[in-house]
């Protein structure tokens, strides 16, 4: 049996284009990946600065899918068109955002709630890019049965692909995902399906796949920053090796220092630097030894200075 698709998911401070080519140059082992959220803007114009995590030249090393968050068709249209301008086939709709403030405007997840303007969204996405919209999803937003009802809207339109985050909105990343809530809708979707949420380990994606094989892949985001070599070492382990090879630390070594160079070239001051770098940590410090200490002295650091001191005592 084929090796199952590896999807990078969108997360939003973390997974833009530093990221991306980072985890493409030092490990590989995936099949595209989603960016973070576009957000629609009123007026006709979509400036620049908007589209430049995905643009098409500087995203060559790893397939992208550009992804929208939006309630308004129009303005929902007008930025397809913006991101079709650049090349792109394909754009993904964020109908599974869980953040309270997003769901109660009516994005997000918060599309789930209105059949109605899920349709004017479906059929502005399907007019400007016939057979390229996909869409990624929650199983509800307080309840895991609101998809399994909306199915029959998403299964009007030929979606190219429907990526389900086993959880509602209320849960956001927390409590355990509900994988018969998933089997249900995986079975009701005629669009082909995605797997999202707590994929940490190789363990989990052999689990994941045996247990749900008409999937069409899975879609990995916390786990692949807190260890960037996840999706190599599943490509590179054979089914019965466990995990797969021990942690090179020197390759890890290779892509923290090559990420804090391009986000420091990229962002302007110590203080955007260390909010982004923080946000990164928040995940990956887990995966070395004496975790917490490690946390605690990259979250309180200040300076680029004090952060160079952190990564150079680590890997000394």
């Amino acid at each position: 049996m084929a090796a199952p698709r590896l999807i990078l998911a969108p997360l939003r401070g973390v997974t833009h284009l530093s990221f991306r080519l980072c985890l493409a140059s030092h490990f590989g082992g995936l099949d595209g990946a989603v960016s973070p959220f576009l957000t629609t803007v009123a007026g006709a114009r979509i400036k620049p600065t908007h589209l430049a995590d995905i643009l098409p030249e500087a995203n060559a090393a790893l397939p992208l899918v550009p992804q929208i968050i939006g309630k308004d068709p129009a303005q929902f249209r007008t930025l397809l068109l913006a991101v079709r301008d650049l090349g792109y086939a394909r754009c993904d709709l964020n109908a599974g955002c869980p953040w309270p403030l997003i769901v109660k405007k009516g994005r997000g997840a918060g599309l789930l709630r209105d059949a109605d303007n899920l349709r004017r969204m479906l059929d502005a996405g399907c007019e400007v890019m016939p057979g390229g919209i996909s869409v990624k999803v929650r199983l509800g937003i307080d309840t895991p049965d609101l998809l399994l009802d909306r199915m029959e809207v998403f299964n009007a339109y030929p979606l190219a692909e429907m990526t389900i985050h086993a959880r509602t909105a209320a849960q956001r990343y927390a409590g355990e995902v509900n994988l018969d809530a998933f089997a249900k809708c995986l079975a009701a979707a005629r669009a082909p399906v995605i797997y999202n949420g707590d994929i940490r380990t190789v363990a989990d994606i052999r689990r994941l796949a045996a247990r749900f094989p008409s999937a069409a892949g899975f879609m990995v985001g916390r786990g692949l920053v807190a260890d960037p070599a996840l999706a190599r070492r599943f490509r590179d382990a054979p089914a019965t090796a466990g995990e797969g090879t021990p942690p090179d630390w020197r390759a890890f070594e290779g892509f923290v220092r090559d990420y804090g160079a391009r986000t420091r070239a990229e962002l302007f001051g110590p203080g955007s630097f260390l909010g982004r770098m923080k946000e990164f940590w928040s995940y990956h410090h887990a995966l070395y030894p004496d975790a917490e200490t490690l946390w605690r002295r990259i979250r309180t650091c200040r300076s680029y200075a004090e952060y160079d001191a952190i990564i150079d005592a680590l890997f000394a």
